[in-house]
């Protein structure tokens, strides 16, 4: 007979169910990432069978993704999970890796991971198999539970006892999650598309693909094997149990040079004439002793003393991986050559990401440089630390990470830039032709005076330069940084604006820098959290305009924390996707002072993009009381 398990109710008697409830959404709803459905399983096989006792040979880890059936499955040869156990380490917040984590054996260990498994899905299986036992564990409607506001009573998993057969005919664990219309993906074909694709994924957004150094406590190797399923048809693939760096697995004829390698092997030497101009690329991988080295006496925020930056280095054994190059088609070859959709722009695309005790993280932003200029969309970050613990999801990282990553990605990125110059291969010259449809700069100035900027002036503020309504993103930039130096928008300070890939603006909100005009008619809140303080901002004639960006993959959702606009345009829906606009009800809605709506996108979870409006701003501010 089944027996039943009810895993939440292993937290406390005094929790409601409406709290427990609550906290197993929140846990659901930190993961916004489609790789998040394989990352997880796999995180916990791979750290089952690289830290666990008692396993004879390698560790394996199989994965298998059938399109057909829609479902996801992970092996590993660990030594399987006790029913006394299982039940427990379903529920949010309950885990016995941490002591593990900060030796260095494992990657995660704050308890959710599972609990994202068994509510975020329809259908979750686990059959496991220990020196003592064999049984089966499902759980059905996890996802339709968490779905339904009306119903605080959690569905109840059932254990079986295994006797004969099975699909473990040793110690071991396998987990199957089947993906609905409710989860994110929805379609494993659509996520997943290629069985080149995911092995890609696979080594690039999971601890499949470990990242060394920082040294990785294994007790044995690490085999990784993909099973694809799709057509009837199944495609097995050996992976690689390492990341796979940009300067690997290149289109024939591109060459790469390890310029740290060469640079130590040739100190105070110049590049012979046959290395002159040769490489497609460098990369250099720099050391806790590389970069303090290079640090110097900059400092930060919270590390703001050359001592707390040192023991940082040393305490979480800081490497950092840059490429760089001057070749505007590299990352379009290297795409090609990994086989990755062109909407599938992370796994290869210039970016800078951050790895934690040998596992990368599905956060990642653009380079923030000072010098833009083309370097931006040609230069590749990876940051390597150990015993950094990121919050739920692996989305973001402690305020000491993002100090550092401040201090110093300028810094390693300049100087990859100037050490490469004489190895890379030259840009050739961009031509600028006229454009179908050109108008002299003179003719579109008297075209646009039809079109003047109203309101001009604000009560308590000098008039608006800008004479014309914005009708293009240059505009509305234009318009943005007056009102910010009028002091109406001084508040959101823009960090840098860049004109190319990527995102356009970084904010820092500074509430104490709100003018009393905007506190009174758009009030937001002063006591945000200090995590909350900063992010991505992007410009649009209409707000309508992003999802045409999310849609082809330019942008992702989860990056962006501002947009500004001229106008909202309309809820919109293209691709299987939509986006929605809703006023702000009051200041915690807004959040932040001068605000003015808020969206939302259809398949991004619970994040909130923060969009002000201008022409909806000016008009509020405009208003007589």
């Amino acid at each position: 007979m089944p027996r039943e398990i009810h895993p939440l109710e292993t937290l406390t008697a005094n929790d409601t169910q409406a709290w427990v409830k609550q906290r197993v959404i929140n846990v659901i709803k930190s993961y916004h990432n489609a790789a998040d459905v394989i990352a997880e399983p796999i995180q916990n096989a791979v750290d089952e069978v690289l830290s666990a006792d008692s396993i004879d040979g390698d560790g394996e880890v199989r994965i298998t993704l059938d399109t057909d059936q829609n479902t996801i499955s992970v092996r590993d040869n660990g030594r399987g999970i006790s029913s006394t156990d299982i039940g427990k380490w379903l529920a949010p917040d309950v885990g016995s890796k941490r002591a593990d984590f900060l030796s260095g054996l494992v990657r995660g260990h704050k308890g959710v991971g599972l609990t994202f498994l068994a509510y975020g899905f329809n259908l979750f299986e686990i059959e496991t198999r220990t020196a003592d036992e064999h049984y089966v564990v499902r759980l059905e409607n996890g996802r339709s539970w968490v779905e339904d506001p009306d119903n605080d009573t959690p569905p109840i998993g059932h254990l079986v006892e295994v006797h004969d057969g099975g699909r473990l005919d040793a110690t071991g664990s396998i987990i199957t999650i089947a993906l609905s219309p409710q989860t994110e993906p929805r379609s494993l074909r659509h996520a997943f598309p290629t069985a080149e694709y995911a092995a890609t994924a696979i080594r690039n957004q999971t601890a499949a693909g470990l990242i060394e150094p920082p040294s990785i406590i294994k007790k044995r190797n690490l085999q990784v094997t993909l099973e694809y399923k799709s057509g009837s048809k199944t495609r097995t693939v050996e992976i690689p149990a390492t990341y796979r760096y940009p300067h690997e697995d290149l289109a024939s004829g591109m060459k790469v040079l390890n310029l740290g390698q060469w640079l130590k092997n040739n100190k105070n030497s110049e590049p012979q004439a046959k290395e002159k101009g040769a490489y497609h690329a460098c990369y250099w991988i720099f050391s806790p002793t590389d970069l303090k080295e290079l640090i110097g006496t900059r400092v930060g925020e919270q590390l703001a003393e050359s001592e707390e930056i040192a023991d940082f280095l040393v305490e979480h054994q800081v490497y950092v991986y840059a490429l760089f190059s001057y070749s505007a088609s590299y990352r379009d070859q290297l795409g090609e050559n990994w086989k990755i959709p062109k909407n599938r722009k992370l796994l290869h695309f210039p970016s800078l990401r951050v790895a934690t005790d040998g596992m990368i993280s599905s956060w990642s932003r653009e380079i923030t440089l000072t010098h833009r200029g083309f370097n931006v969309d040609r230069t590749w970050l990876l940051y390597s630390l150990r015993g950094i613990e990121p919050d739920l999801g692996r989305k973001d990282f402690p305020p000491n990470v993002h100090d550092f990553l401040r201090i110093t990605e300028e810094l390693i990125a300049n100087r990859v830039a100037d050490q490469s110059r004489p190895f890379l291969r030259a840009s050739p010259p961009r031509t600028a032709p006229t454009q179908p449809g050109y108008v002299q700069p003179a003719v579109k100035a008297h075209i646009r005076r039809n079109s003047p900027m109203s309101p001009k002036s604000l009560p308590g503020f000098d008039d608006i330069v800008l004479q014309t309504q914005p009708q293009s993103e240059q505009d509305v930039i234009a318009l943005y940084s007056e009102l910010v130096g009028m002091g109406a928008l001084r508040h959101l300070q823009p960090v840098f604006y860049s004109g190319f890939d990527f995102y356009d603006s970084y904010f820092q909100y500074s509430p104490s820098d709100a003018h009393e005009n905007v506190r009174s008619k758009l009030p937001g809140v002063d006591d945000t959290d200090v995590r909350d303080d900063e992010g991505v901002a992007e410009f649009k004639v209409s707000a309508d305009m992003i999802l045409a960006d999310i849609v082809a993959g330019v942008k992702k959702w989860t990056d962006m924390k501002f947009l500004v606009c001229w106008e909202i345009g309309k809820d919109r829906k293209s691709g299987g996707n939509g986006v929605t606009f809703s006023e702000c009800e009051g200041a915690i809605d807004r959040r932040y002072h001068g605000v003015t709506h808020l969206a939302r996108l259809q398949s991004g979870g619970d994040h909130t993009i923060f969009v002000i409006s201008l022409s909806d701003f000016l008009r509020i501010m405009a208003t007589e009381e």
